[in-house]
C-alpha cells in the first residue's frame, strides 16, 4: 500500500452516503457511479481496480452500486483523497474487516489515507508485511464461506472519518523562568547511631525468654493436662473396639471448577459416541450463484501504525459497492453488455437478403 496505516481506538455511528467510482457509460435509466450528478458524490473517490490498474466496470441501478467482476480475478480497493486533511478508512468485504477478518464494525480501526493521495488494499491483513489477496471466487470458497459467515458475501464497504482537528496550546508569557529545585539536603552523620551496645544484652534476653518458653511446653506434654493428671495410654479394650468398626469408606471428590479441573471418567459409554453425520440432503444444499472474495495468496503489503483521532460524530461518508458475475447482474436488470445504437439496430432492421447477385465472389 502506497500510505497505509492502522489505527488506535474511537467510536462513531453509521451514516451513508455514495462515493464517486468509473463506470461504463449507461442509459439513463442506469446511471454509472462515474457519471452521477455532484450532489450524489462526496470528495472522495472509492474504485474497485483490476491488478493491471483499470477500473471494473461500475453501474448504478435503484440508488445501489454494481460491480462487475470475473471467478478467479484478483482486485484491489482503491481509496482517493482530494482534499488537504487526513482521512480514516474503514473498509469490510462481504461483512469482514479487512485488517482482523472478523466481523465488520464501524467501531474498529483502519487505514490512514493522505492528503491529496490515495491508499489500494490489497487484501486481508496477515501481518504488518503481507496481504491475503482479493480474489473473485465461488461463493462457498469464499474466506466469508469458509468461516461459516456467508450471509453477507458480495457487498464491499468503505467508511470514511475525518481527524480530529488539534486544540491549539496555550502558551504564558514570563519575563524570567524561576530559579531551579535545591537539592535535598542529607541528615547530619551521628557515629553513634553505628554502635550496637546493649544490643547484644537484649537479644540475649529475647533468646533466653523463648527458650523458657520452649521448656515450658515440653513439660506441660510430658506431665498430662494443666491439672498434673497423666495421660492414659490406649489400652486393649481400646484397639479391639478400633478393630471391630467398619472401615469407612471413603467420601467422594467434590467436582473440580475453572481451568485445570479433571472430571472423573463416567460409565456412560453412550457420550463417547461418534456424533450422528448430518443427513444426505443438508450436505447436498445447492450451490449458491455468484461471486465471493477468497483468501487469496500471499503478497507483500506493508503498512506501519500511526496516531490518529476521529472527529466526533457519524462518518462523513460510506461507499457500499455490490459485486456479482454477469449473469447475476443481468438477472437484477443491468444491461452490463453493451446496447447496439439506433443506427445499428435500423441497418439490420433493413438488412437485404436478396440484393441480386447471381454467383459468389472471393473476398479478396
Amino acid at each position: 500500500m502506497i500510505f497505509a496505516s492502522c489505527l488506535f481506538a474511537a467510536a462513531c455511528s453509521a451514516a451513508y452516503a455514495d462515493q464517486p467510482v468509473a463506470g461504463p457509460a449507461l442509459p439513463p435509466s442506469h446511471i454509472a457511479l462515474g457519471i452521477a450528478p455532484a450532489k450524489v458524490r462526496a470528495p472522495y473517490d472509492v474504485q474497485i481496480m483490476r491488478e493491471n490498474g483499470e477500473t471494473l466496470p461500475t453501474y448504478s441501478l435503484k440508488d445501489r452500486f454494481y460491480v462487475q467482476g470475473n471467478a478467479n480475478e484478483r482486485y484491489i480497493i482503491r481509496i482517493t483523497n482530494p482534499t488537504d486533511r487526513r482521512i480514516e478508512a474503514v473498509v469490510s468485504v462481504d461483512g469482514l474487516d479487512v485488517i482482523d477478518g472478523e466481523s465488520g464494525d464501524l467501531r474498529k480501526r483502519g487505514y490512514v489515507v493522505p492528503p491529496y493521495g490515495e491508499t489500494r488494499i490489497e487484501g486481508f491483513r496477515t501481518s504488518q508485511a503481507d496481504v491475503a489477496t482479493f480474489r473473485f471466487s465461488s461463493v462457498s470458497g469464499s474466506y466469508a464461506g469458509q468461516k461459516g459467515k456467508a450471509r453477507n458475501v458480495g457487498v464491499i464497504a468503505v467508511a470514511l472519518f475525518e481527524e480530529q482537528a488539534a486544540e491549539p496550546e496555550q502558551q504564558i508569557i514570563i519575563g524570567q523562568a524561576p530559579p531551579p529545585p535545591s537539592p535535598p539536603r542529607r541528615p547530619f552523620y551521628d557515629y553513634r547511631d553505628d554502635l550496637d551496645g546493649g544490643s547484644t544484652a537484649d537479644a540475649s534476653a529475647k533468646v533466653s525468654s523463648k527458650r523458657g518458653v520452649a521448656k515450658a511446653d515440653t513439660a506441660k506434654d510430658s506431665a498430662g493436662d494443666w491439672g498434673g493428671r497423666p495421660r492414659r495410654a490406649p489400652g486393649r479394650a481400646d484397639k479391639r473396639a478400633a478393630e471391630a468398626a467398619p472401615a469407612s469408606r471413603p467420601s467422594p471428590m467434590p467436582p473440580t471448577g475453572g481451568a485445570g479441573g479433571y472430571a472423573p471418567p463416567s460409565d456412560n459409554y453412550s457420550d463417547d459416541e461418534e456424533v450422528a453425520p448430518p443427513q444426505l440432503e443438508q450436505r447436498q444444499q445447492r450451490e449458491r450463484l455468484g461471486l465471493g472474495t477468497e483468501f487469496g495468496e500471499q503478497r507483500t503489503s506493508a503498512a506501519s501504525y500511526t496516531r490518529f483521532v476521529r472527529a466526533p460524530g457519524r462518518p462523513i461518508a460510506i461507499a457500499e459497492l455490490r459485486y456479482n458475475d454477469t449473469a447475476g447482474l443481468m438477472a437484477l436488470g443491468i444491461p452490463v453488455q453493451p446496447l447496439p445504437d439506433a443506427g445499428e439496430i435500423m441497418t439490420r432492421e433493413t438488412a437485404d437478403p436478396f440484393p441480386g447477385d447471381r454467383f459468389a465472389r472471393s473476398p479478396h
